[in-house]
């Protein structure tokens, strides 16, 4: 889909429109938006059709609430007036202008091209200054997420006739509309991979997803993936519980984001695959990123003036951790078989980071970013990790493993482990993570969970900008009590109560002290169930709006 932005109203048709149904080359439409109180938006820009679009108005007794529709497909009467046939209209209601929110917006958009996506070629909506740029912005990328489709396993594949979208608005908008295609890109390439069936989309295959944009952006972005030998050899046994029950290895996958500096000891070298340890945890060591100054030899830079120093401390990246569960079968611990297919969406948090870094190469944004993708199949075996079992965890925590079906916390906890070797501004973890977050808030709000009042305000405030909403929960230390264990360190529940802020107390374990954290669960909003079950793309919007504004306070 290509989307522009103009200053010039379509031109009319010179083509008789036959009474069958024909596409001519040419074929526009003119959407007005109306609200509901009959007023046009962008009305001075209009002044050639005001007439055509009132008595439209007035002759379908249009109200203007939110998404309503009327249609004038401008047909000609007979052979002396076909030259003048002017184009079509769509009139389309925005309902209270004052309270339209990124669910409206998402609404209207839907409507604009569900209404116009099999008839025309080119649609122009008239705008003018109606939307703010946060707005604007949100409106772009709802009109091309609109016209996403994930169709590639059916037999006949209809291919929409609308292919140019232009926004009749202010020049002064045209970096929010490239940052819109970035973020489409990115969230495109997200619902992609979480679309797939699970016999295609497997660790190896999130690997190769990556490597692939590696290859694309090789200015931009190193890829490093870690196997099961090299993760054995780091002590990451809470992942390995996870993985050890599939026949499909499991996979860390870090892609590196270099948008203001190289940040690690191989920046510049060709992305290392996985490949099998001979030598031990030595053997591994070049493959692991440099450490970046520590805060107290920062504390001390500040003090002695040294600003070099201080400049690679202010270049440390932010990192997203995404749970990769690419199929969870709840292994030994098995799910239901009611909607267990959708259990391929379980990965929907290393698909939402994967699809940022490729958003982030799209826009280049100036600043460093790590995606963490933690990827493993959960499945039944006589491989597979026991209910009773207990592990040790790469920081040496030990933990008993009484449900095998809470298992994306187990890859989470040692991927938060390994990724403290950046010396990161923040990670923020994602992760389809708990079927209590979505008995607590539904499908409209991502959890979020912090220990720092700033990445929660930053979270917060790019979840307004961007619409792409959180609802901040609590984490109080009550709450540890229930992951106590008789025999090991803690245990991976902590009961039906509070389950979605016990996971979150759980992964707080792997946190270092005074490192700035976040936990989004987005079991609820990752994914669309039912007879039309598909990837959201969430959330990506908001990860690329945090990611902005920390670019822009830099």
């Amino acid at each position: 889909m290509n989307i522009k932005l103009t200053q010039t109203l379509p031109k009319t048709h010179t083509q008789k429109i036959l009474k069958k149904e024909a596409k001519s080359k040419d074929a526009a439409c003119l959407v007005v938006l109306v609200d509901d109180k009959k007023n046009i938006v962008a009305e001075s820009a209009l002044s050639d059709y005001q007439t055509r679009i009132e008595q439209l108005i007035e002759v379908s007794h249009f109200s203007g609430s939110a998404c309503e529709t009327v249609e004038d497909y401008a047909l000609a009467g007979d052979k002396k007036t076909t030259k003048q046939n002017p184009v079509q209209l769509l009139l389309v209601g925005v309902g209270n202008l004052d309270k339209l929110n990124q669910s409206g917006l998402q609404k209207i958009a839907n409507t604009i091209y569900q209404s116009t996506q099999k008839r025309v070629d080119s649609i122009t909506v008239a705008l003018g200054d109606a939307l703010e740029e946060n707005q604007f912005g949100q409106f772009a990328l709802n009109l091309l997420a609109a016209s996403y489709r994930f169709d590639k396993y059916k037999s006949e594949q209809k291919t929409p006739v609308l292919t140019d979208i232009y926004l009749l608005a202010d020049k002064s908008l045209q970096d929010s509309l490239v940052f819109a295609e970035a973020v489409f890109k990115g969230q495109s390439l997200t619902r992609d991979v979480a679309n797939e069936p699970g016999n295609i989309c497997f660790p190896a295959y999130m690997a190769e997803q990556a490597q692939a944009l590696a290859k694309t952006y090789p200015d931009l972005l190193k890829v490093t993936v870690l196997g099961e030998d090299e993760m054995s050899a780091l002590g990451m046994n809470c992942f390995l519980a996870v993985a050890q029950g599939s026949t499909k290895e499991g996979k860390l996958v870090l892609m590196e984001y270099q948008g203001k500096s190289a940040f690690s000891a191989n920046a510049g070298k060709a992305s290392v695959n996985s490949a099998k340890v001979t030598g031990g945890l030595k053997a591994l060591t070049d493959k692991l990123p440099t450490k970046l100054p520590s805060k107290k030899a920062s504390k001390k830079a500040d003090k002695n003036n040294d600003t070099s120093t201080q400049a690679t401390n202010d270049e440390a990246p932010i990192v997203l951790v995404g749970k990769g569960v690419t199929f969870d079968s709840g292994g030994i611990s098995i799910k239901p078989g009611a909607a267990m297919d959708e259990m391929k969406f379980d990965m929907g948090g290393s698909a939402s980071v994967l699809g940022t870094i490729k958003a982030l190469c799209e826009s280049r944004l100036p600043i460093n970013v790590v995606g963490a993708l933690a990827c493993a199949e959960n499945m039944p075996s006589g491989d597979a990790t026991r209910p009773g079992d207990i592990v040790k965890a790469m920081n040496g925590m030990s933990v008993e493993i009484l449900n095998t079906d809470a298992e994306g916390r187990l890859v989470l906890a040692d991927t938060l482990c390994y990724v403290k070797r950046y010396q990161p501004k923040a990670i923020i973890d994602v992760a389809t993570l708990t079927g209590a977050c979505v008995v607590a808030l539904g499908h409209i709000r991502s959890a979020v969970y912090s220990n720092d009042e700033d990445v929660l305000f930053d979270l917060e405030n790019a979840s307004n900008l961007s619409g792409d909403l959180i609802w901040h929960m609590p984490m109080d230390d009550e709450y540890q009590s229930q992951l106590e264990s008789p025999i090991a360190d803690l245990q991976n529940i902590g009961g039906k109560a509070g389950g979605s802020i016990t996971a979150a107390c759980f992964l707080s374990r792997f946190i270092e002290e005074g490192q700035a954290w976040a936990h989004l669960d987005i079991a609820g909003t990752a994914w669309n169930s039912g007879a039309n079950k598909a990837a959201t793309g969430r959330p990506v919007p908001l990860f690329m709006q945090y990611l902005k504004n920390s670019a822009n306070m830099v």
